[in-house]
């Protein structure tokens, strides 16, 4: 008897906290919950779910460092990628890969095994460069990129363009002007070195890359209900 009614406490309790959170997750237009806006939600202002959210897929800011603009003269340095809401992975070159002649393979392969959890790749102008040159020193490397709509592709780039009216599109500026501090300046004395494999100056690099994700997530919750996010690929 004893332990009917404890399964049956247990069985409830669990109905009850599902329950509350999935009322907590409901948010109002003003991104309030039914404890802090309850008028909201009385005159039915809920905020609707987005694709992305309703499908629950998985979002990460991407961003790359390398030795130049071309992938075909240059090689990636390190790459960071932020899960929304979640941890950051990261990847740097050592001084030995370079000299060996493997420059950023090995940080390539970790890259492409990390986006296999991903559904949404969030960059800043990745576009125009990041998505590119990945691309480019992935099929150099022969491994396999992402598919052709197998991941999807947020370019906060675009949406900064759009919404606001700044003297430069850069993420440094957009930031900036939004109050996201995190922004880190590097000095090309750090590229140079870290070109040759010079451990501070690599060290240097990565968390100024990491910086750069941590900052963009930022940016993209600032601006995520302003726009629309739309399906395109990889």
């Amino acid at each position: 008897m004893l332990k009917d009614v404890e399964k049956a406490l247990k069985k409830d309790g669990k109905r009850i906290k599902k329950k509350l959170k999935k009322e907590m997750a409901t948010r109002c237009i003003h991104r309030h919950t039914k404890q802090t806006h309850p008028n909201c939600f009385r005159r039915g202002l809920l905020k609707k779910l987005r694709w992305y959210d309703e499908q629950k897929l998985t979002i990460a800011f991407l961003d790359i460092e390398t030795t130049g603009l071309k992938a075909n003269i240059g090689f990636m340095l390190s790459w960071s990628l932020k899960y929304r809401g979640g941890p950051l992975k990261s990847a740097v070159v050592t001084r030995k890969e370079i000299f060996d002649g493997k420059y950023d393979k090995r940080i390539t392969k970790e890259l492409m095994d990390e986006l296999r959890n991903v559904d949404i790749v969030a960059t800043y102008y990745g576009t125009g460069f990041d998505i590119k040159y990945l691309r480019s020193r992935t099929l150099y490397w022969g491994f396999l990129f992402p598919a052709y709509g197998s991941v999807y592709h947020f370019d906060v780039y675009y949406r900064v363009r759009s919404l606001l009216k700044l003297h430069r599109n850069s993420l440094d500026a957009a930031t900036r002007f939004l109050g996201i501090e995190g922004k880190t300046p590097i000095d090309i004395s750090v590229w140079n070195a870290a070109q040759y494999g010079k451990p501070m100056a690599l060290k240097k690099v990565l968390e100024h890359n990491d910086a750069d994700v941590i900052i963009l997530e930022k940016l993209f919750d600032k601006l995520e209900d302003y726009s629309k996010w739309t399906r395109k690929s990889l």
